[in-house]
């Protein structure tokens, strides 16, 4: 009898934590609409562009969800599991309020190749960036 109501809420704690976010027992955050390592593999077949050539080009939007791995003055990095993206402003700098590691993020923009000798799969020109809903 014991065994049974503890198996229950185990149960219970594992999708509430599954729904919570990023670092739930029975799945994690992302990947979103777009795998970012799909993405990557599209990017890296193409021809070499820039953060102003891809603010400037024809380039698809993509959207992504993953799990923030860092954030610095000028980029955040995100993992969906499938590959790692940096996330980019035109002009540089994030106003990061109430989000920190570990959260689950979701990103939209232009996707165009790392730089060289990064760890990042690939970087994303940012248009819209926020938290993934829950």
């Amino acid at each position: 009898m014991k065994r049974r109501k503890t198996l229950k809420i185990m149960a219970a704690a594992g999708a509430t934590a599954s729904m919570a976010g990023c670092s739930g027992i029975l799945g994690g955050c992302g990947p979103g609409e777009d795998e970012i390592g799909t993405v990557a593999e599209d990017v890296n077949n193409e021809e070499p562009s820039t953060a102003e050539e891809a603010s400037t080009g024809d380039g698809d939007s993509v959207s992504i969800t993953g799990e923030i791995q860092s954030i610095g003055d000028n980029e955040v990095i995100i993992d969906d599991g499938t590959g790692t993206a940096k996330l980019t402003t035109l002009f540089g700098g994030f106003e990061t309020q109430n989000v920190g590691e570990g959260d689950c993020a979701e990103a939209s923009g232009i996707p165009f190749a790392p730089e060289d000798g990064s760890d990042n799969d690939i970087r994303l020109l940012v248009e819209d960036v926020g938290l993934a809903n829950e």
